[in-house]
Parts: C-alpha cells; sequence; structure tokens
C-alpha cells in the first residue's frame, strides 16, 4: 500500500469518531444543543475536549483512545516495510518541503519519535535511498523544461 492512501485511510476512520467542534460560543450551544445538551453545569461536565476547539462526550472518549492505540500499532506495522518506510519518506520530505530546507529532520519526526528514530536500524537504512531519491526527483522536477 502506498503512504499517500494509508494516510487517506487513516483520515477516513478518524472522519467517523463522534466528534465536534465550535469556535464560539453561538457554535459551542448549537454544538450542545446537538448532543441534547445545554451550558448547565451538570450538561458540561459531560463534555470530553479534545483540543483545537474539538469536543466529545465522556462516553464516547474511549473510542479516541482505541483509534489512536490502533493508528499507533498500524503506523509501527506500515513502516516495518522497507519499501513502504521510502515512501513515507519520500512523502513526507515533499510535505515538509525538505528539498526547500535540505534537512531531512522535520520528516523523520513526522514519522517517528527522536528516540525511535535513533534506534531503528530501517531507517537508517533507508533513509540516505529515500533522501538520495527524493533529491534526485526533486531536482529532475525543479529543472525539467
Amino acid at each position: 500500500m502506498k503512504y499517500e492512501d494509508w494516510r487517506k485511510q487513516r483520515q477516513d476512520s478518524f472522519s467517523k469518531l463522534p466528534l465536534k467542534a465550535a469556535f464560539s460560543q453561538k457554535q459551542f450551544e448549537e454544538m450542545m444543543s446537538e448532543w441534547g445538551l445545554t451550558t448547565s453545569e451538570e450538561d458540561l461536565q459531560k463534555l470530553q475536549p479534545l483540543g483545537g476547539g474539538a469536543y466529545c462526550l465522556k462516553t464516547d472518549y474511549h473510542l479516541f483512545v482505541e483509534w489512536g492505540e490502533e493508528q499507533d500499532r498500524q503506523q509501527k506495522e506500515f513502516l516495518s516495510d522497507e519499501e513502504q518506510l521510502k515512501d513515507a519518506l519520500i512523502y513526507e520530505f515533499g510535505n515538509h518541503e525538505c528539498g526547500y530546507t535540505m534537512d531531512p529532520k522535520e520528516a523523520v519526526r513526522e514519522l517517528f519519535d527522536d528516540k525511535e528514530a535513533k534506534s531503528n536500524e530501517l531507517l537508517k537504512k533507508v533513509l540516505p535511498i529515500a533522501w538520495k531519491e527524493y533529491l534526485g526527483n526533486a531536482m529532475i522536477t525543479n529543472y525539467h523544461i
């Protein structure tokens, strides 16, 4: 599977989670009303803030925790394949403008935390290959007439 397809699949599964967002008092009241709640202290206790203006009901919060755990498991599995890791790195190099900055670190951080990156033998093998391929393609794309 290509990394871009895997990311879309991940986004599609996240989109099915029961969350709502509000960025103003009016939107917040409308959101609460959609859940059959008011802005009373009692009803406010039924909300779980997710950050960035997003909320879910506390009774649904476990779904977000489970989703996150499953995504972590799937990402580790996806990135354990050499070709899939290379594809992911090349995608993230472009996503983080690494051809402009000439620094692949931000792309690697999108896929691994620093501790994981330092100890991941497959990453150590694939990173220079993917970087060379990305830079070669970037040069051809940038200078092709």
